[in-house]
């Protein structure tokens, strides 16, 4: 009898094994989608390169990292893969710059010249209008700053691939006038953790059961670092060598968009720019009204392709410690993109509908092409808001009545020493007196730092060092009255 069971059990678990298989290789869309767009074969796609179609399995960091050196390999002229230092267990931290050859034999002197247009104390107007006739725009993509976020990984993927394949035009549109940063992997110690958990308790066949195991992840998750911290609330104090490494190398480029791509719960749709309020009031208004042509085009092209999406309904602009914030008081356009998470291979929804993995990468790559679109279009604009939002921080910063914060030497030697130091990080000028001083009729001790507002980075220094920032008025009232 057991002879005879047996077989019959290994052939229907067989067959359910193929079956699974089956649906899911018919299900999966080719990707990246983009309409319109033909695909130049000498470019190696995921599935050449990993041995899998993208968006059929999570890329682990390792996995990541081979793929961008192989499309460095196919196209050195038009890839340079930069490695910024390590992770806390030793993994690359690494971007890609994509631009057409002329763009990226010149990567460094453009680079100088961003530096020299953040500064308007070294330029002359005709040095100014120089640079800004002919420098490129640039927009830096960085995703996965929480590990179990997992589709931007692979859309950012997807986009390296369409830069460097598509040839109908619009990738070259895109390149004629853009210099394009991706950082796929912000968080590979975190992202490695979630990978391998998950495919350590899927089954054969993939589950979209939100209670099913692959769907539950114990602790500690893939969302922190090795320090188990949350990434994205570290900008401000700068405690983790991740955020110190990009802060240090952001402040070499000054990208003029930048884009901090994440997921949200999977019962979401898709959320971009622009935020919910309260903004911070030390983001210019010129900002947000940039953050409008971004979110205007991305729903242009969501719409297109019937995808849903929301904005300025969560995710507000308040806080300036986030990756989507940070930027913004150096004058430069930043924003957060949220996907509904898979959490891994499906997941079903509320609603019954069931949301992909695929789903999250190719409406990652949709949101990621659209921003670029819009950065190229409006290239001297950018450029033109950036300059005048770092002279209009110097004038602020003569007229706002400040001056500068004073930290005595006589308090909390230690701790002055410790804050200076991080403010110098972010890029703020800090100076020590030499000597014993008055000022607004106190005396102060030699060894005072003195932080002056009048400074590129006027709006930052106001933001971290103000004793109380406030929420718009306005914006207080409403909340009282819904309350």
């Amino acid at each position: 009898l057991m002879r005879r069971i047996l077989p019959a059990i290994c052939l229907v678990v067989t067959c359910q094994f193929f079956t699974g298989m089956a649906l899911a290789s018919d299900t999966t869309p080719a990707l990246p989608y983009f309409p319109g767009s033909q695909y130049n074969t000498a470019v190696p796609t995921v599935e050449q390169a990993l041995g899998y179609a993208l968006g059929s399995r999570v890329t682990e960091p390792a996995a990541v990292l081979d793929y961008f050196r192989q499309l460095q390999q196919a196209a050195p002229d038009r890839l340079k893969l930069v490695q910024y230092g390590k992770s806390a267990q030793g993994r690359p931290l690494f971007y890609v710059v994509i631009g057409k050859p002329a763009h990226l034999s010149a990567l460094d002197q453009i680079e100088t010249d961003m530096r020299r247009l953040a500064d308007p104390r070294t330029l002359t107007n005709q040095s100014a209008e120089q640079l800004l006739q002919n420098l490129p725009s640039s927009v830096w993509v960085s995703s996965t700053l929480h590990g179990n976020e997992i589709s931007p990984v692979d859309a950012a993927m997807a986009l390296a691939y369409f830069l460097l394949a598509e040839q109908s035009g619009k990738a070259a549109h895109i390149l004629d006038n853009t210099l394009v940063y991706i950082e796929p992997l912000q968080n590979p110690d975190g992202h490695h953790r979630f990978v391998s958990r998950y495919y350590a308790t899927a089954g054969l066949v993939h589950s979209a059961d939100r209670f099913s195991a692959e769907h539950n992840e114990p602790w500690p998750n893939g969302r922190t670092n090795h320090y188990l911290f949350d990434m994205n609330r570290d900008w401000l104090a700068l405690t983790q060598p991740e955020i110190q490494q990009r802060v240090k190398r952001l402040q070499q480029m000054f990208p003029l968009v930048y884009v901090d791509s994440h997921e949200m719960g999977g019962d979401q749709s898709y959320y971009f720019s622009p935020e919910a309020e309260p903004y911070n009031p030390f983001i210019l208004a010129s900002q947000r009204e940039t953050l409008q042509w971004f979110g205007q085009n991305n729903a242009k092209k969501f719409d297109e392709l019937g995808y849903d999406y929301f904005t300025r309904e969560i995710f507000d602009a308040f806080f300036p410690g986030y990756g989507a914030s940070w930027p913004l008081y150096h004058g430069s356009i930043a924003m957060t993109y949220e996907m509904g998470s898979a959490r891994g291979h499906a997941y079903r929804k509320q609603d019954g509908s069931v949301v992909t993995f695929a789903d999250g990468v190719q409406r990652n790559f949709i949101a990621y092409t659209a921003t670029l679109e819009t950065a190229a279009t409006k290239r001297k604009e950018l450029l033109q808001r950036f300059y005048q939002y770092r002279q209009q921080a110097l004038k602020q910063g003569n007229k706002d009545g400040i001056g500068s914060y004073i930290f005595p030497a006589s308090r909390d030697k230690a701790g002055h020493q410790k804050l200076m130091g991080v403010l110098t990080q972010h890029g703020i000028r800090v100076e020590q007196a030499q000597e014993d001083f008055r000022a607004c009729g106190q005396s102060y001790q030699a060894g005072a730092y003195l932080v002056n507002t009048a400074q590129p980075t006027y709006q930052l220094i106001r933001a971290v060092l103000d004793d109380s920032v406030p929420m718009d008025a306005k914006f207080i009232k409403q909340q009282e009255e819904r309350r």
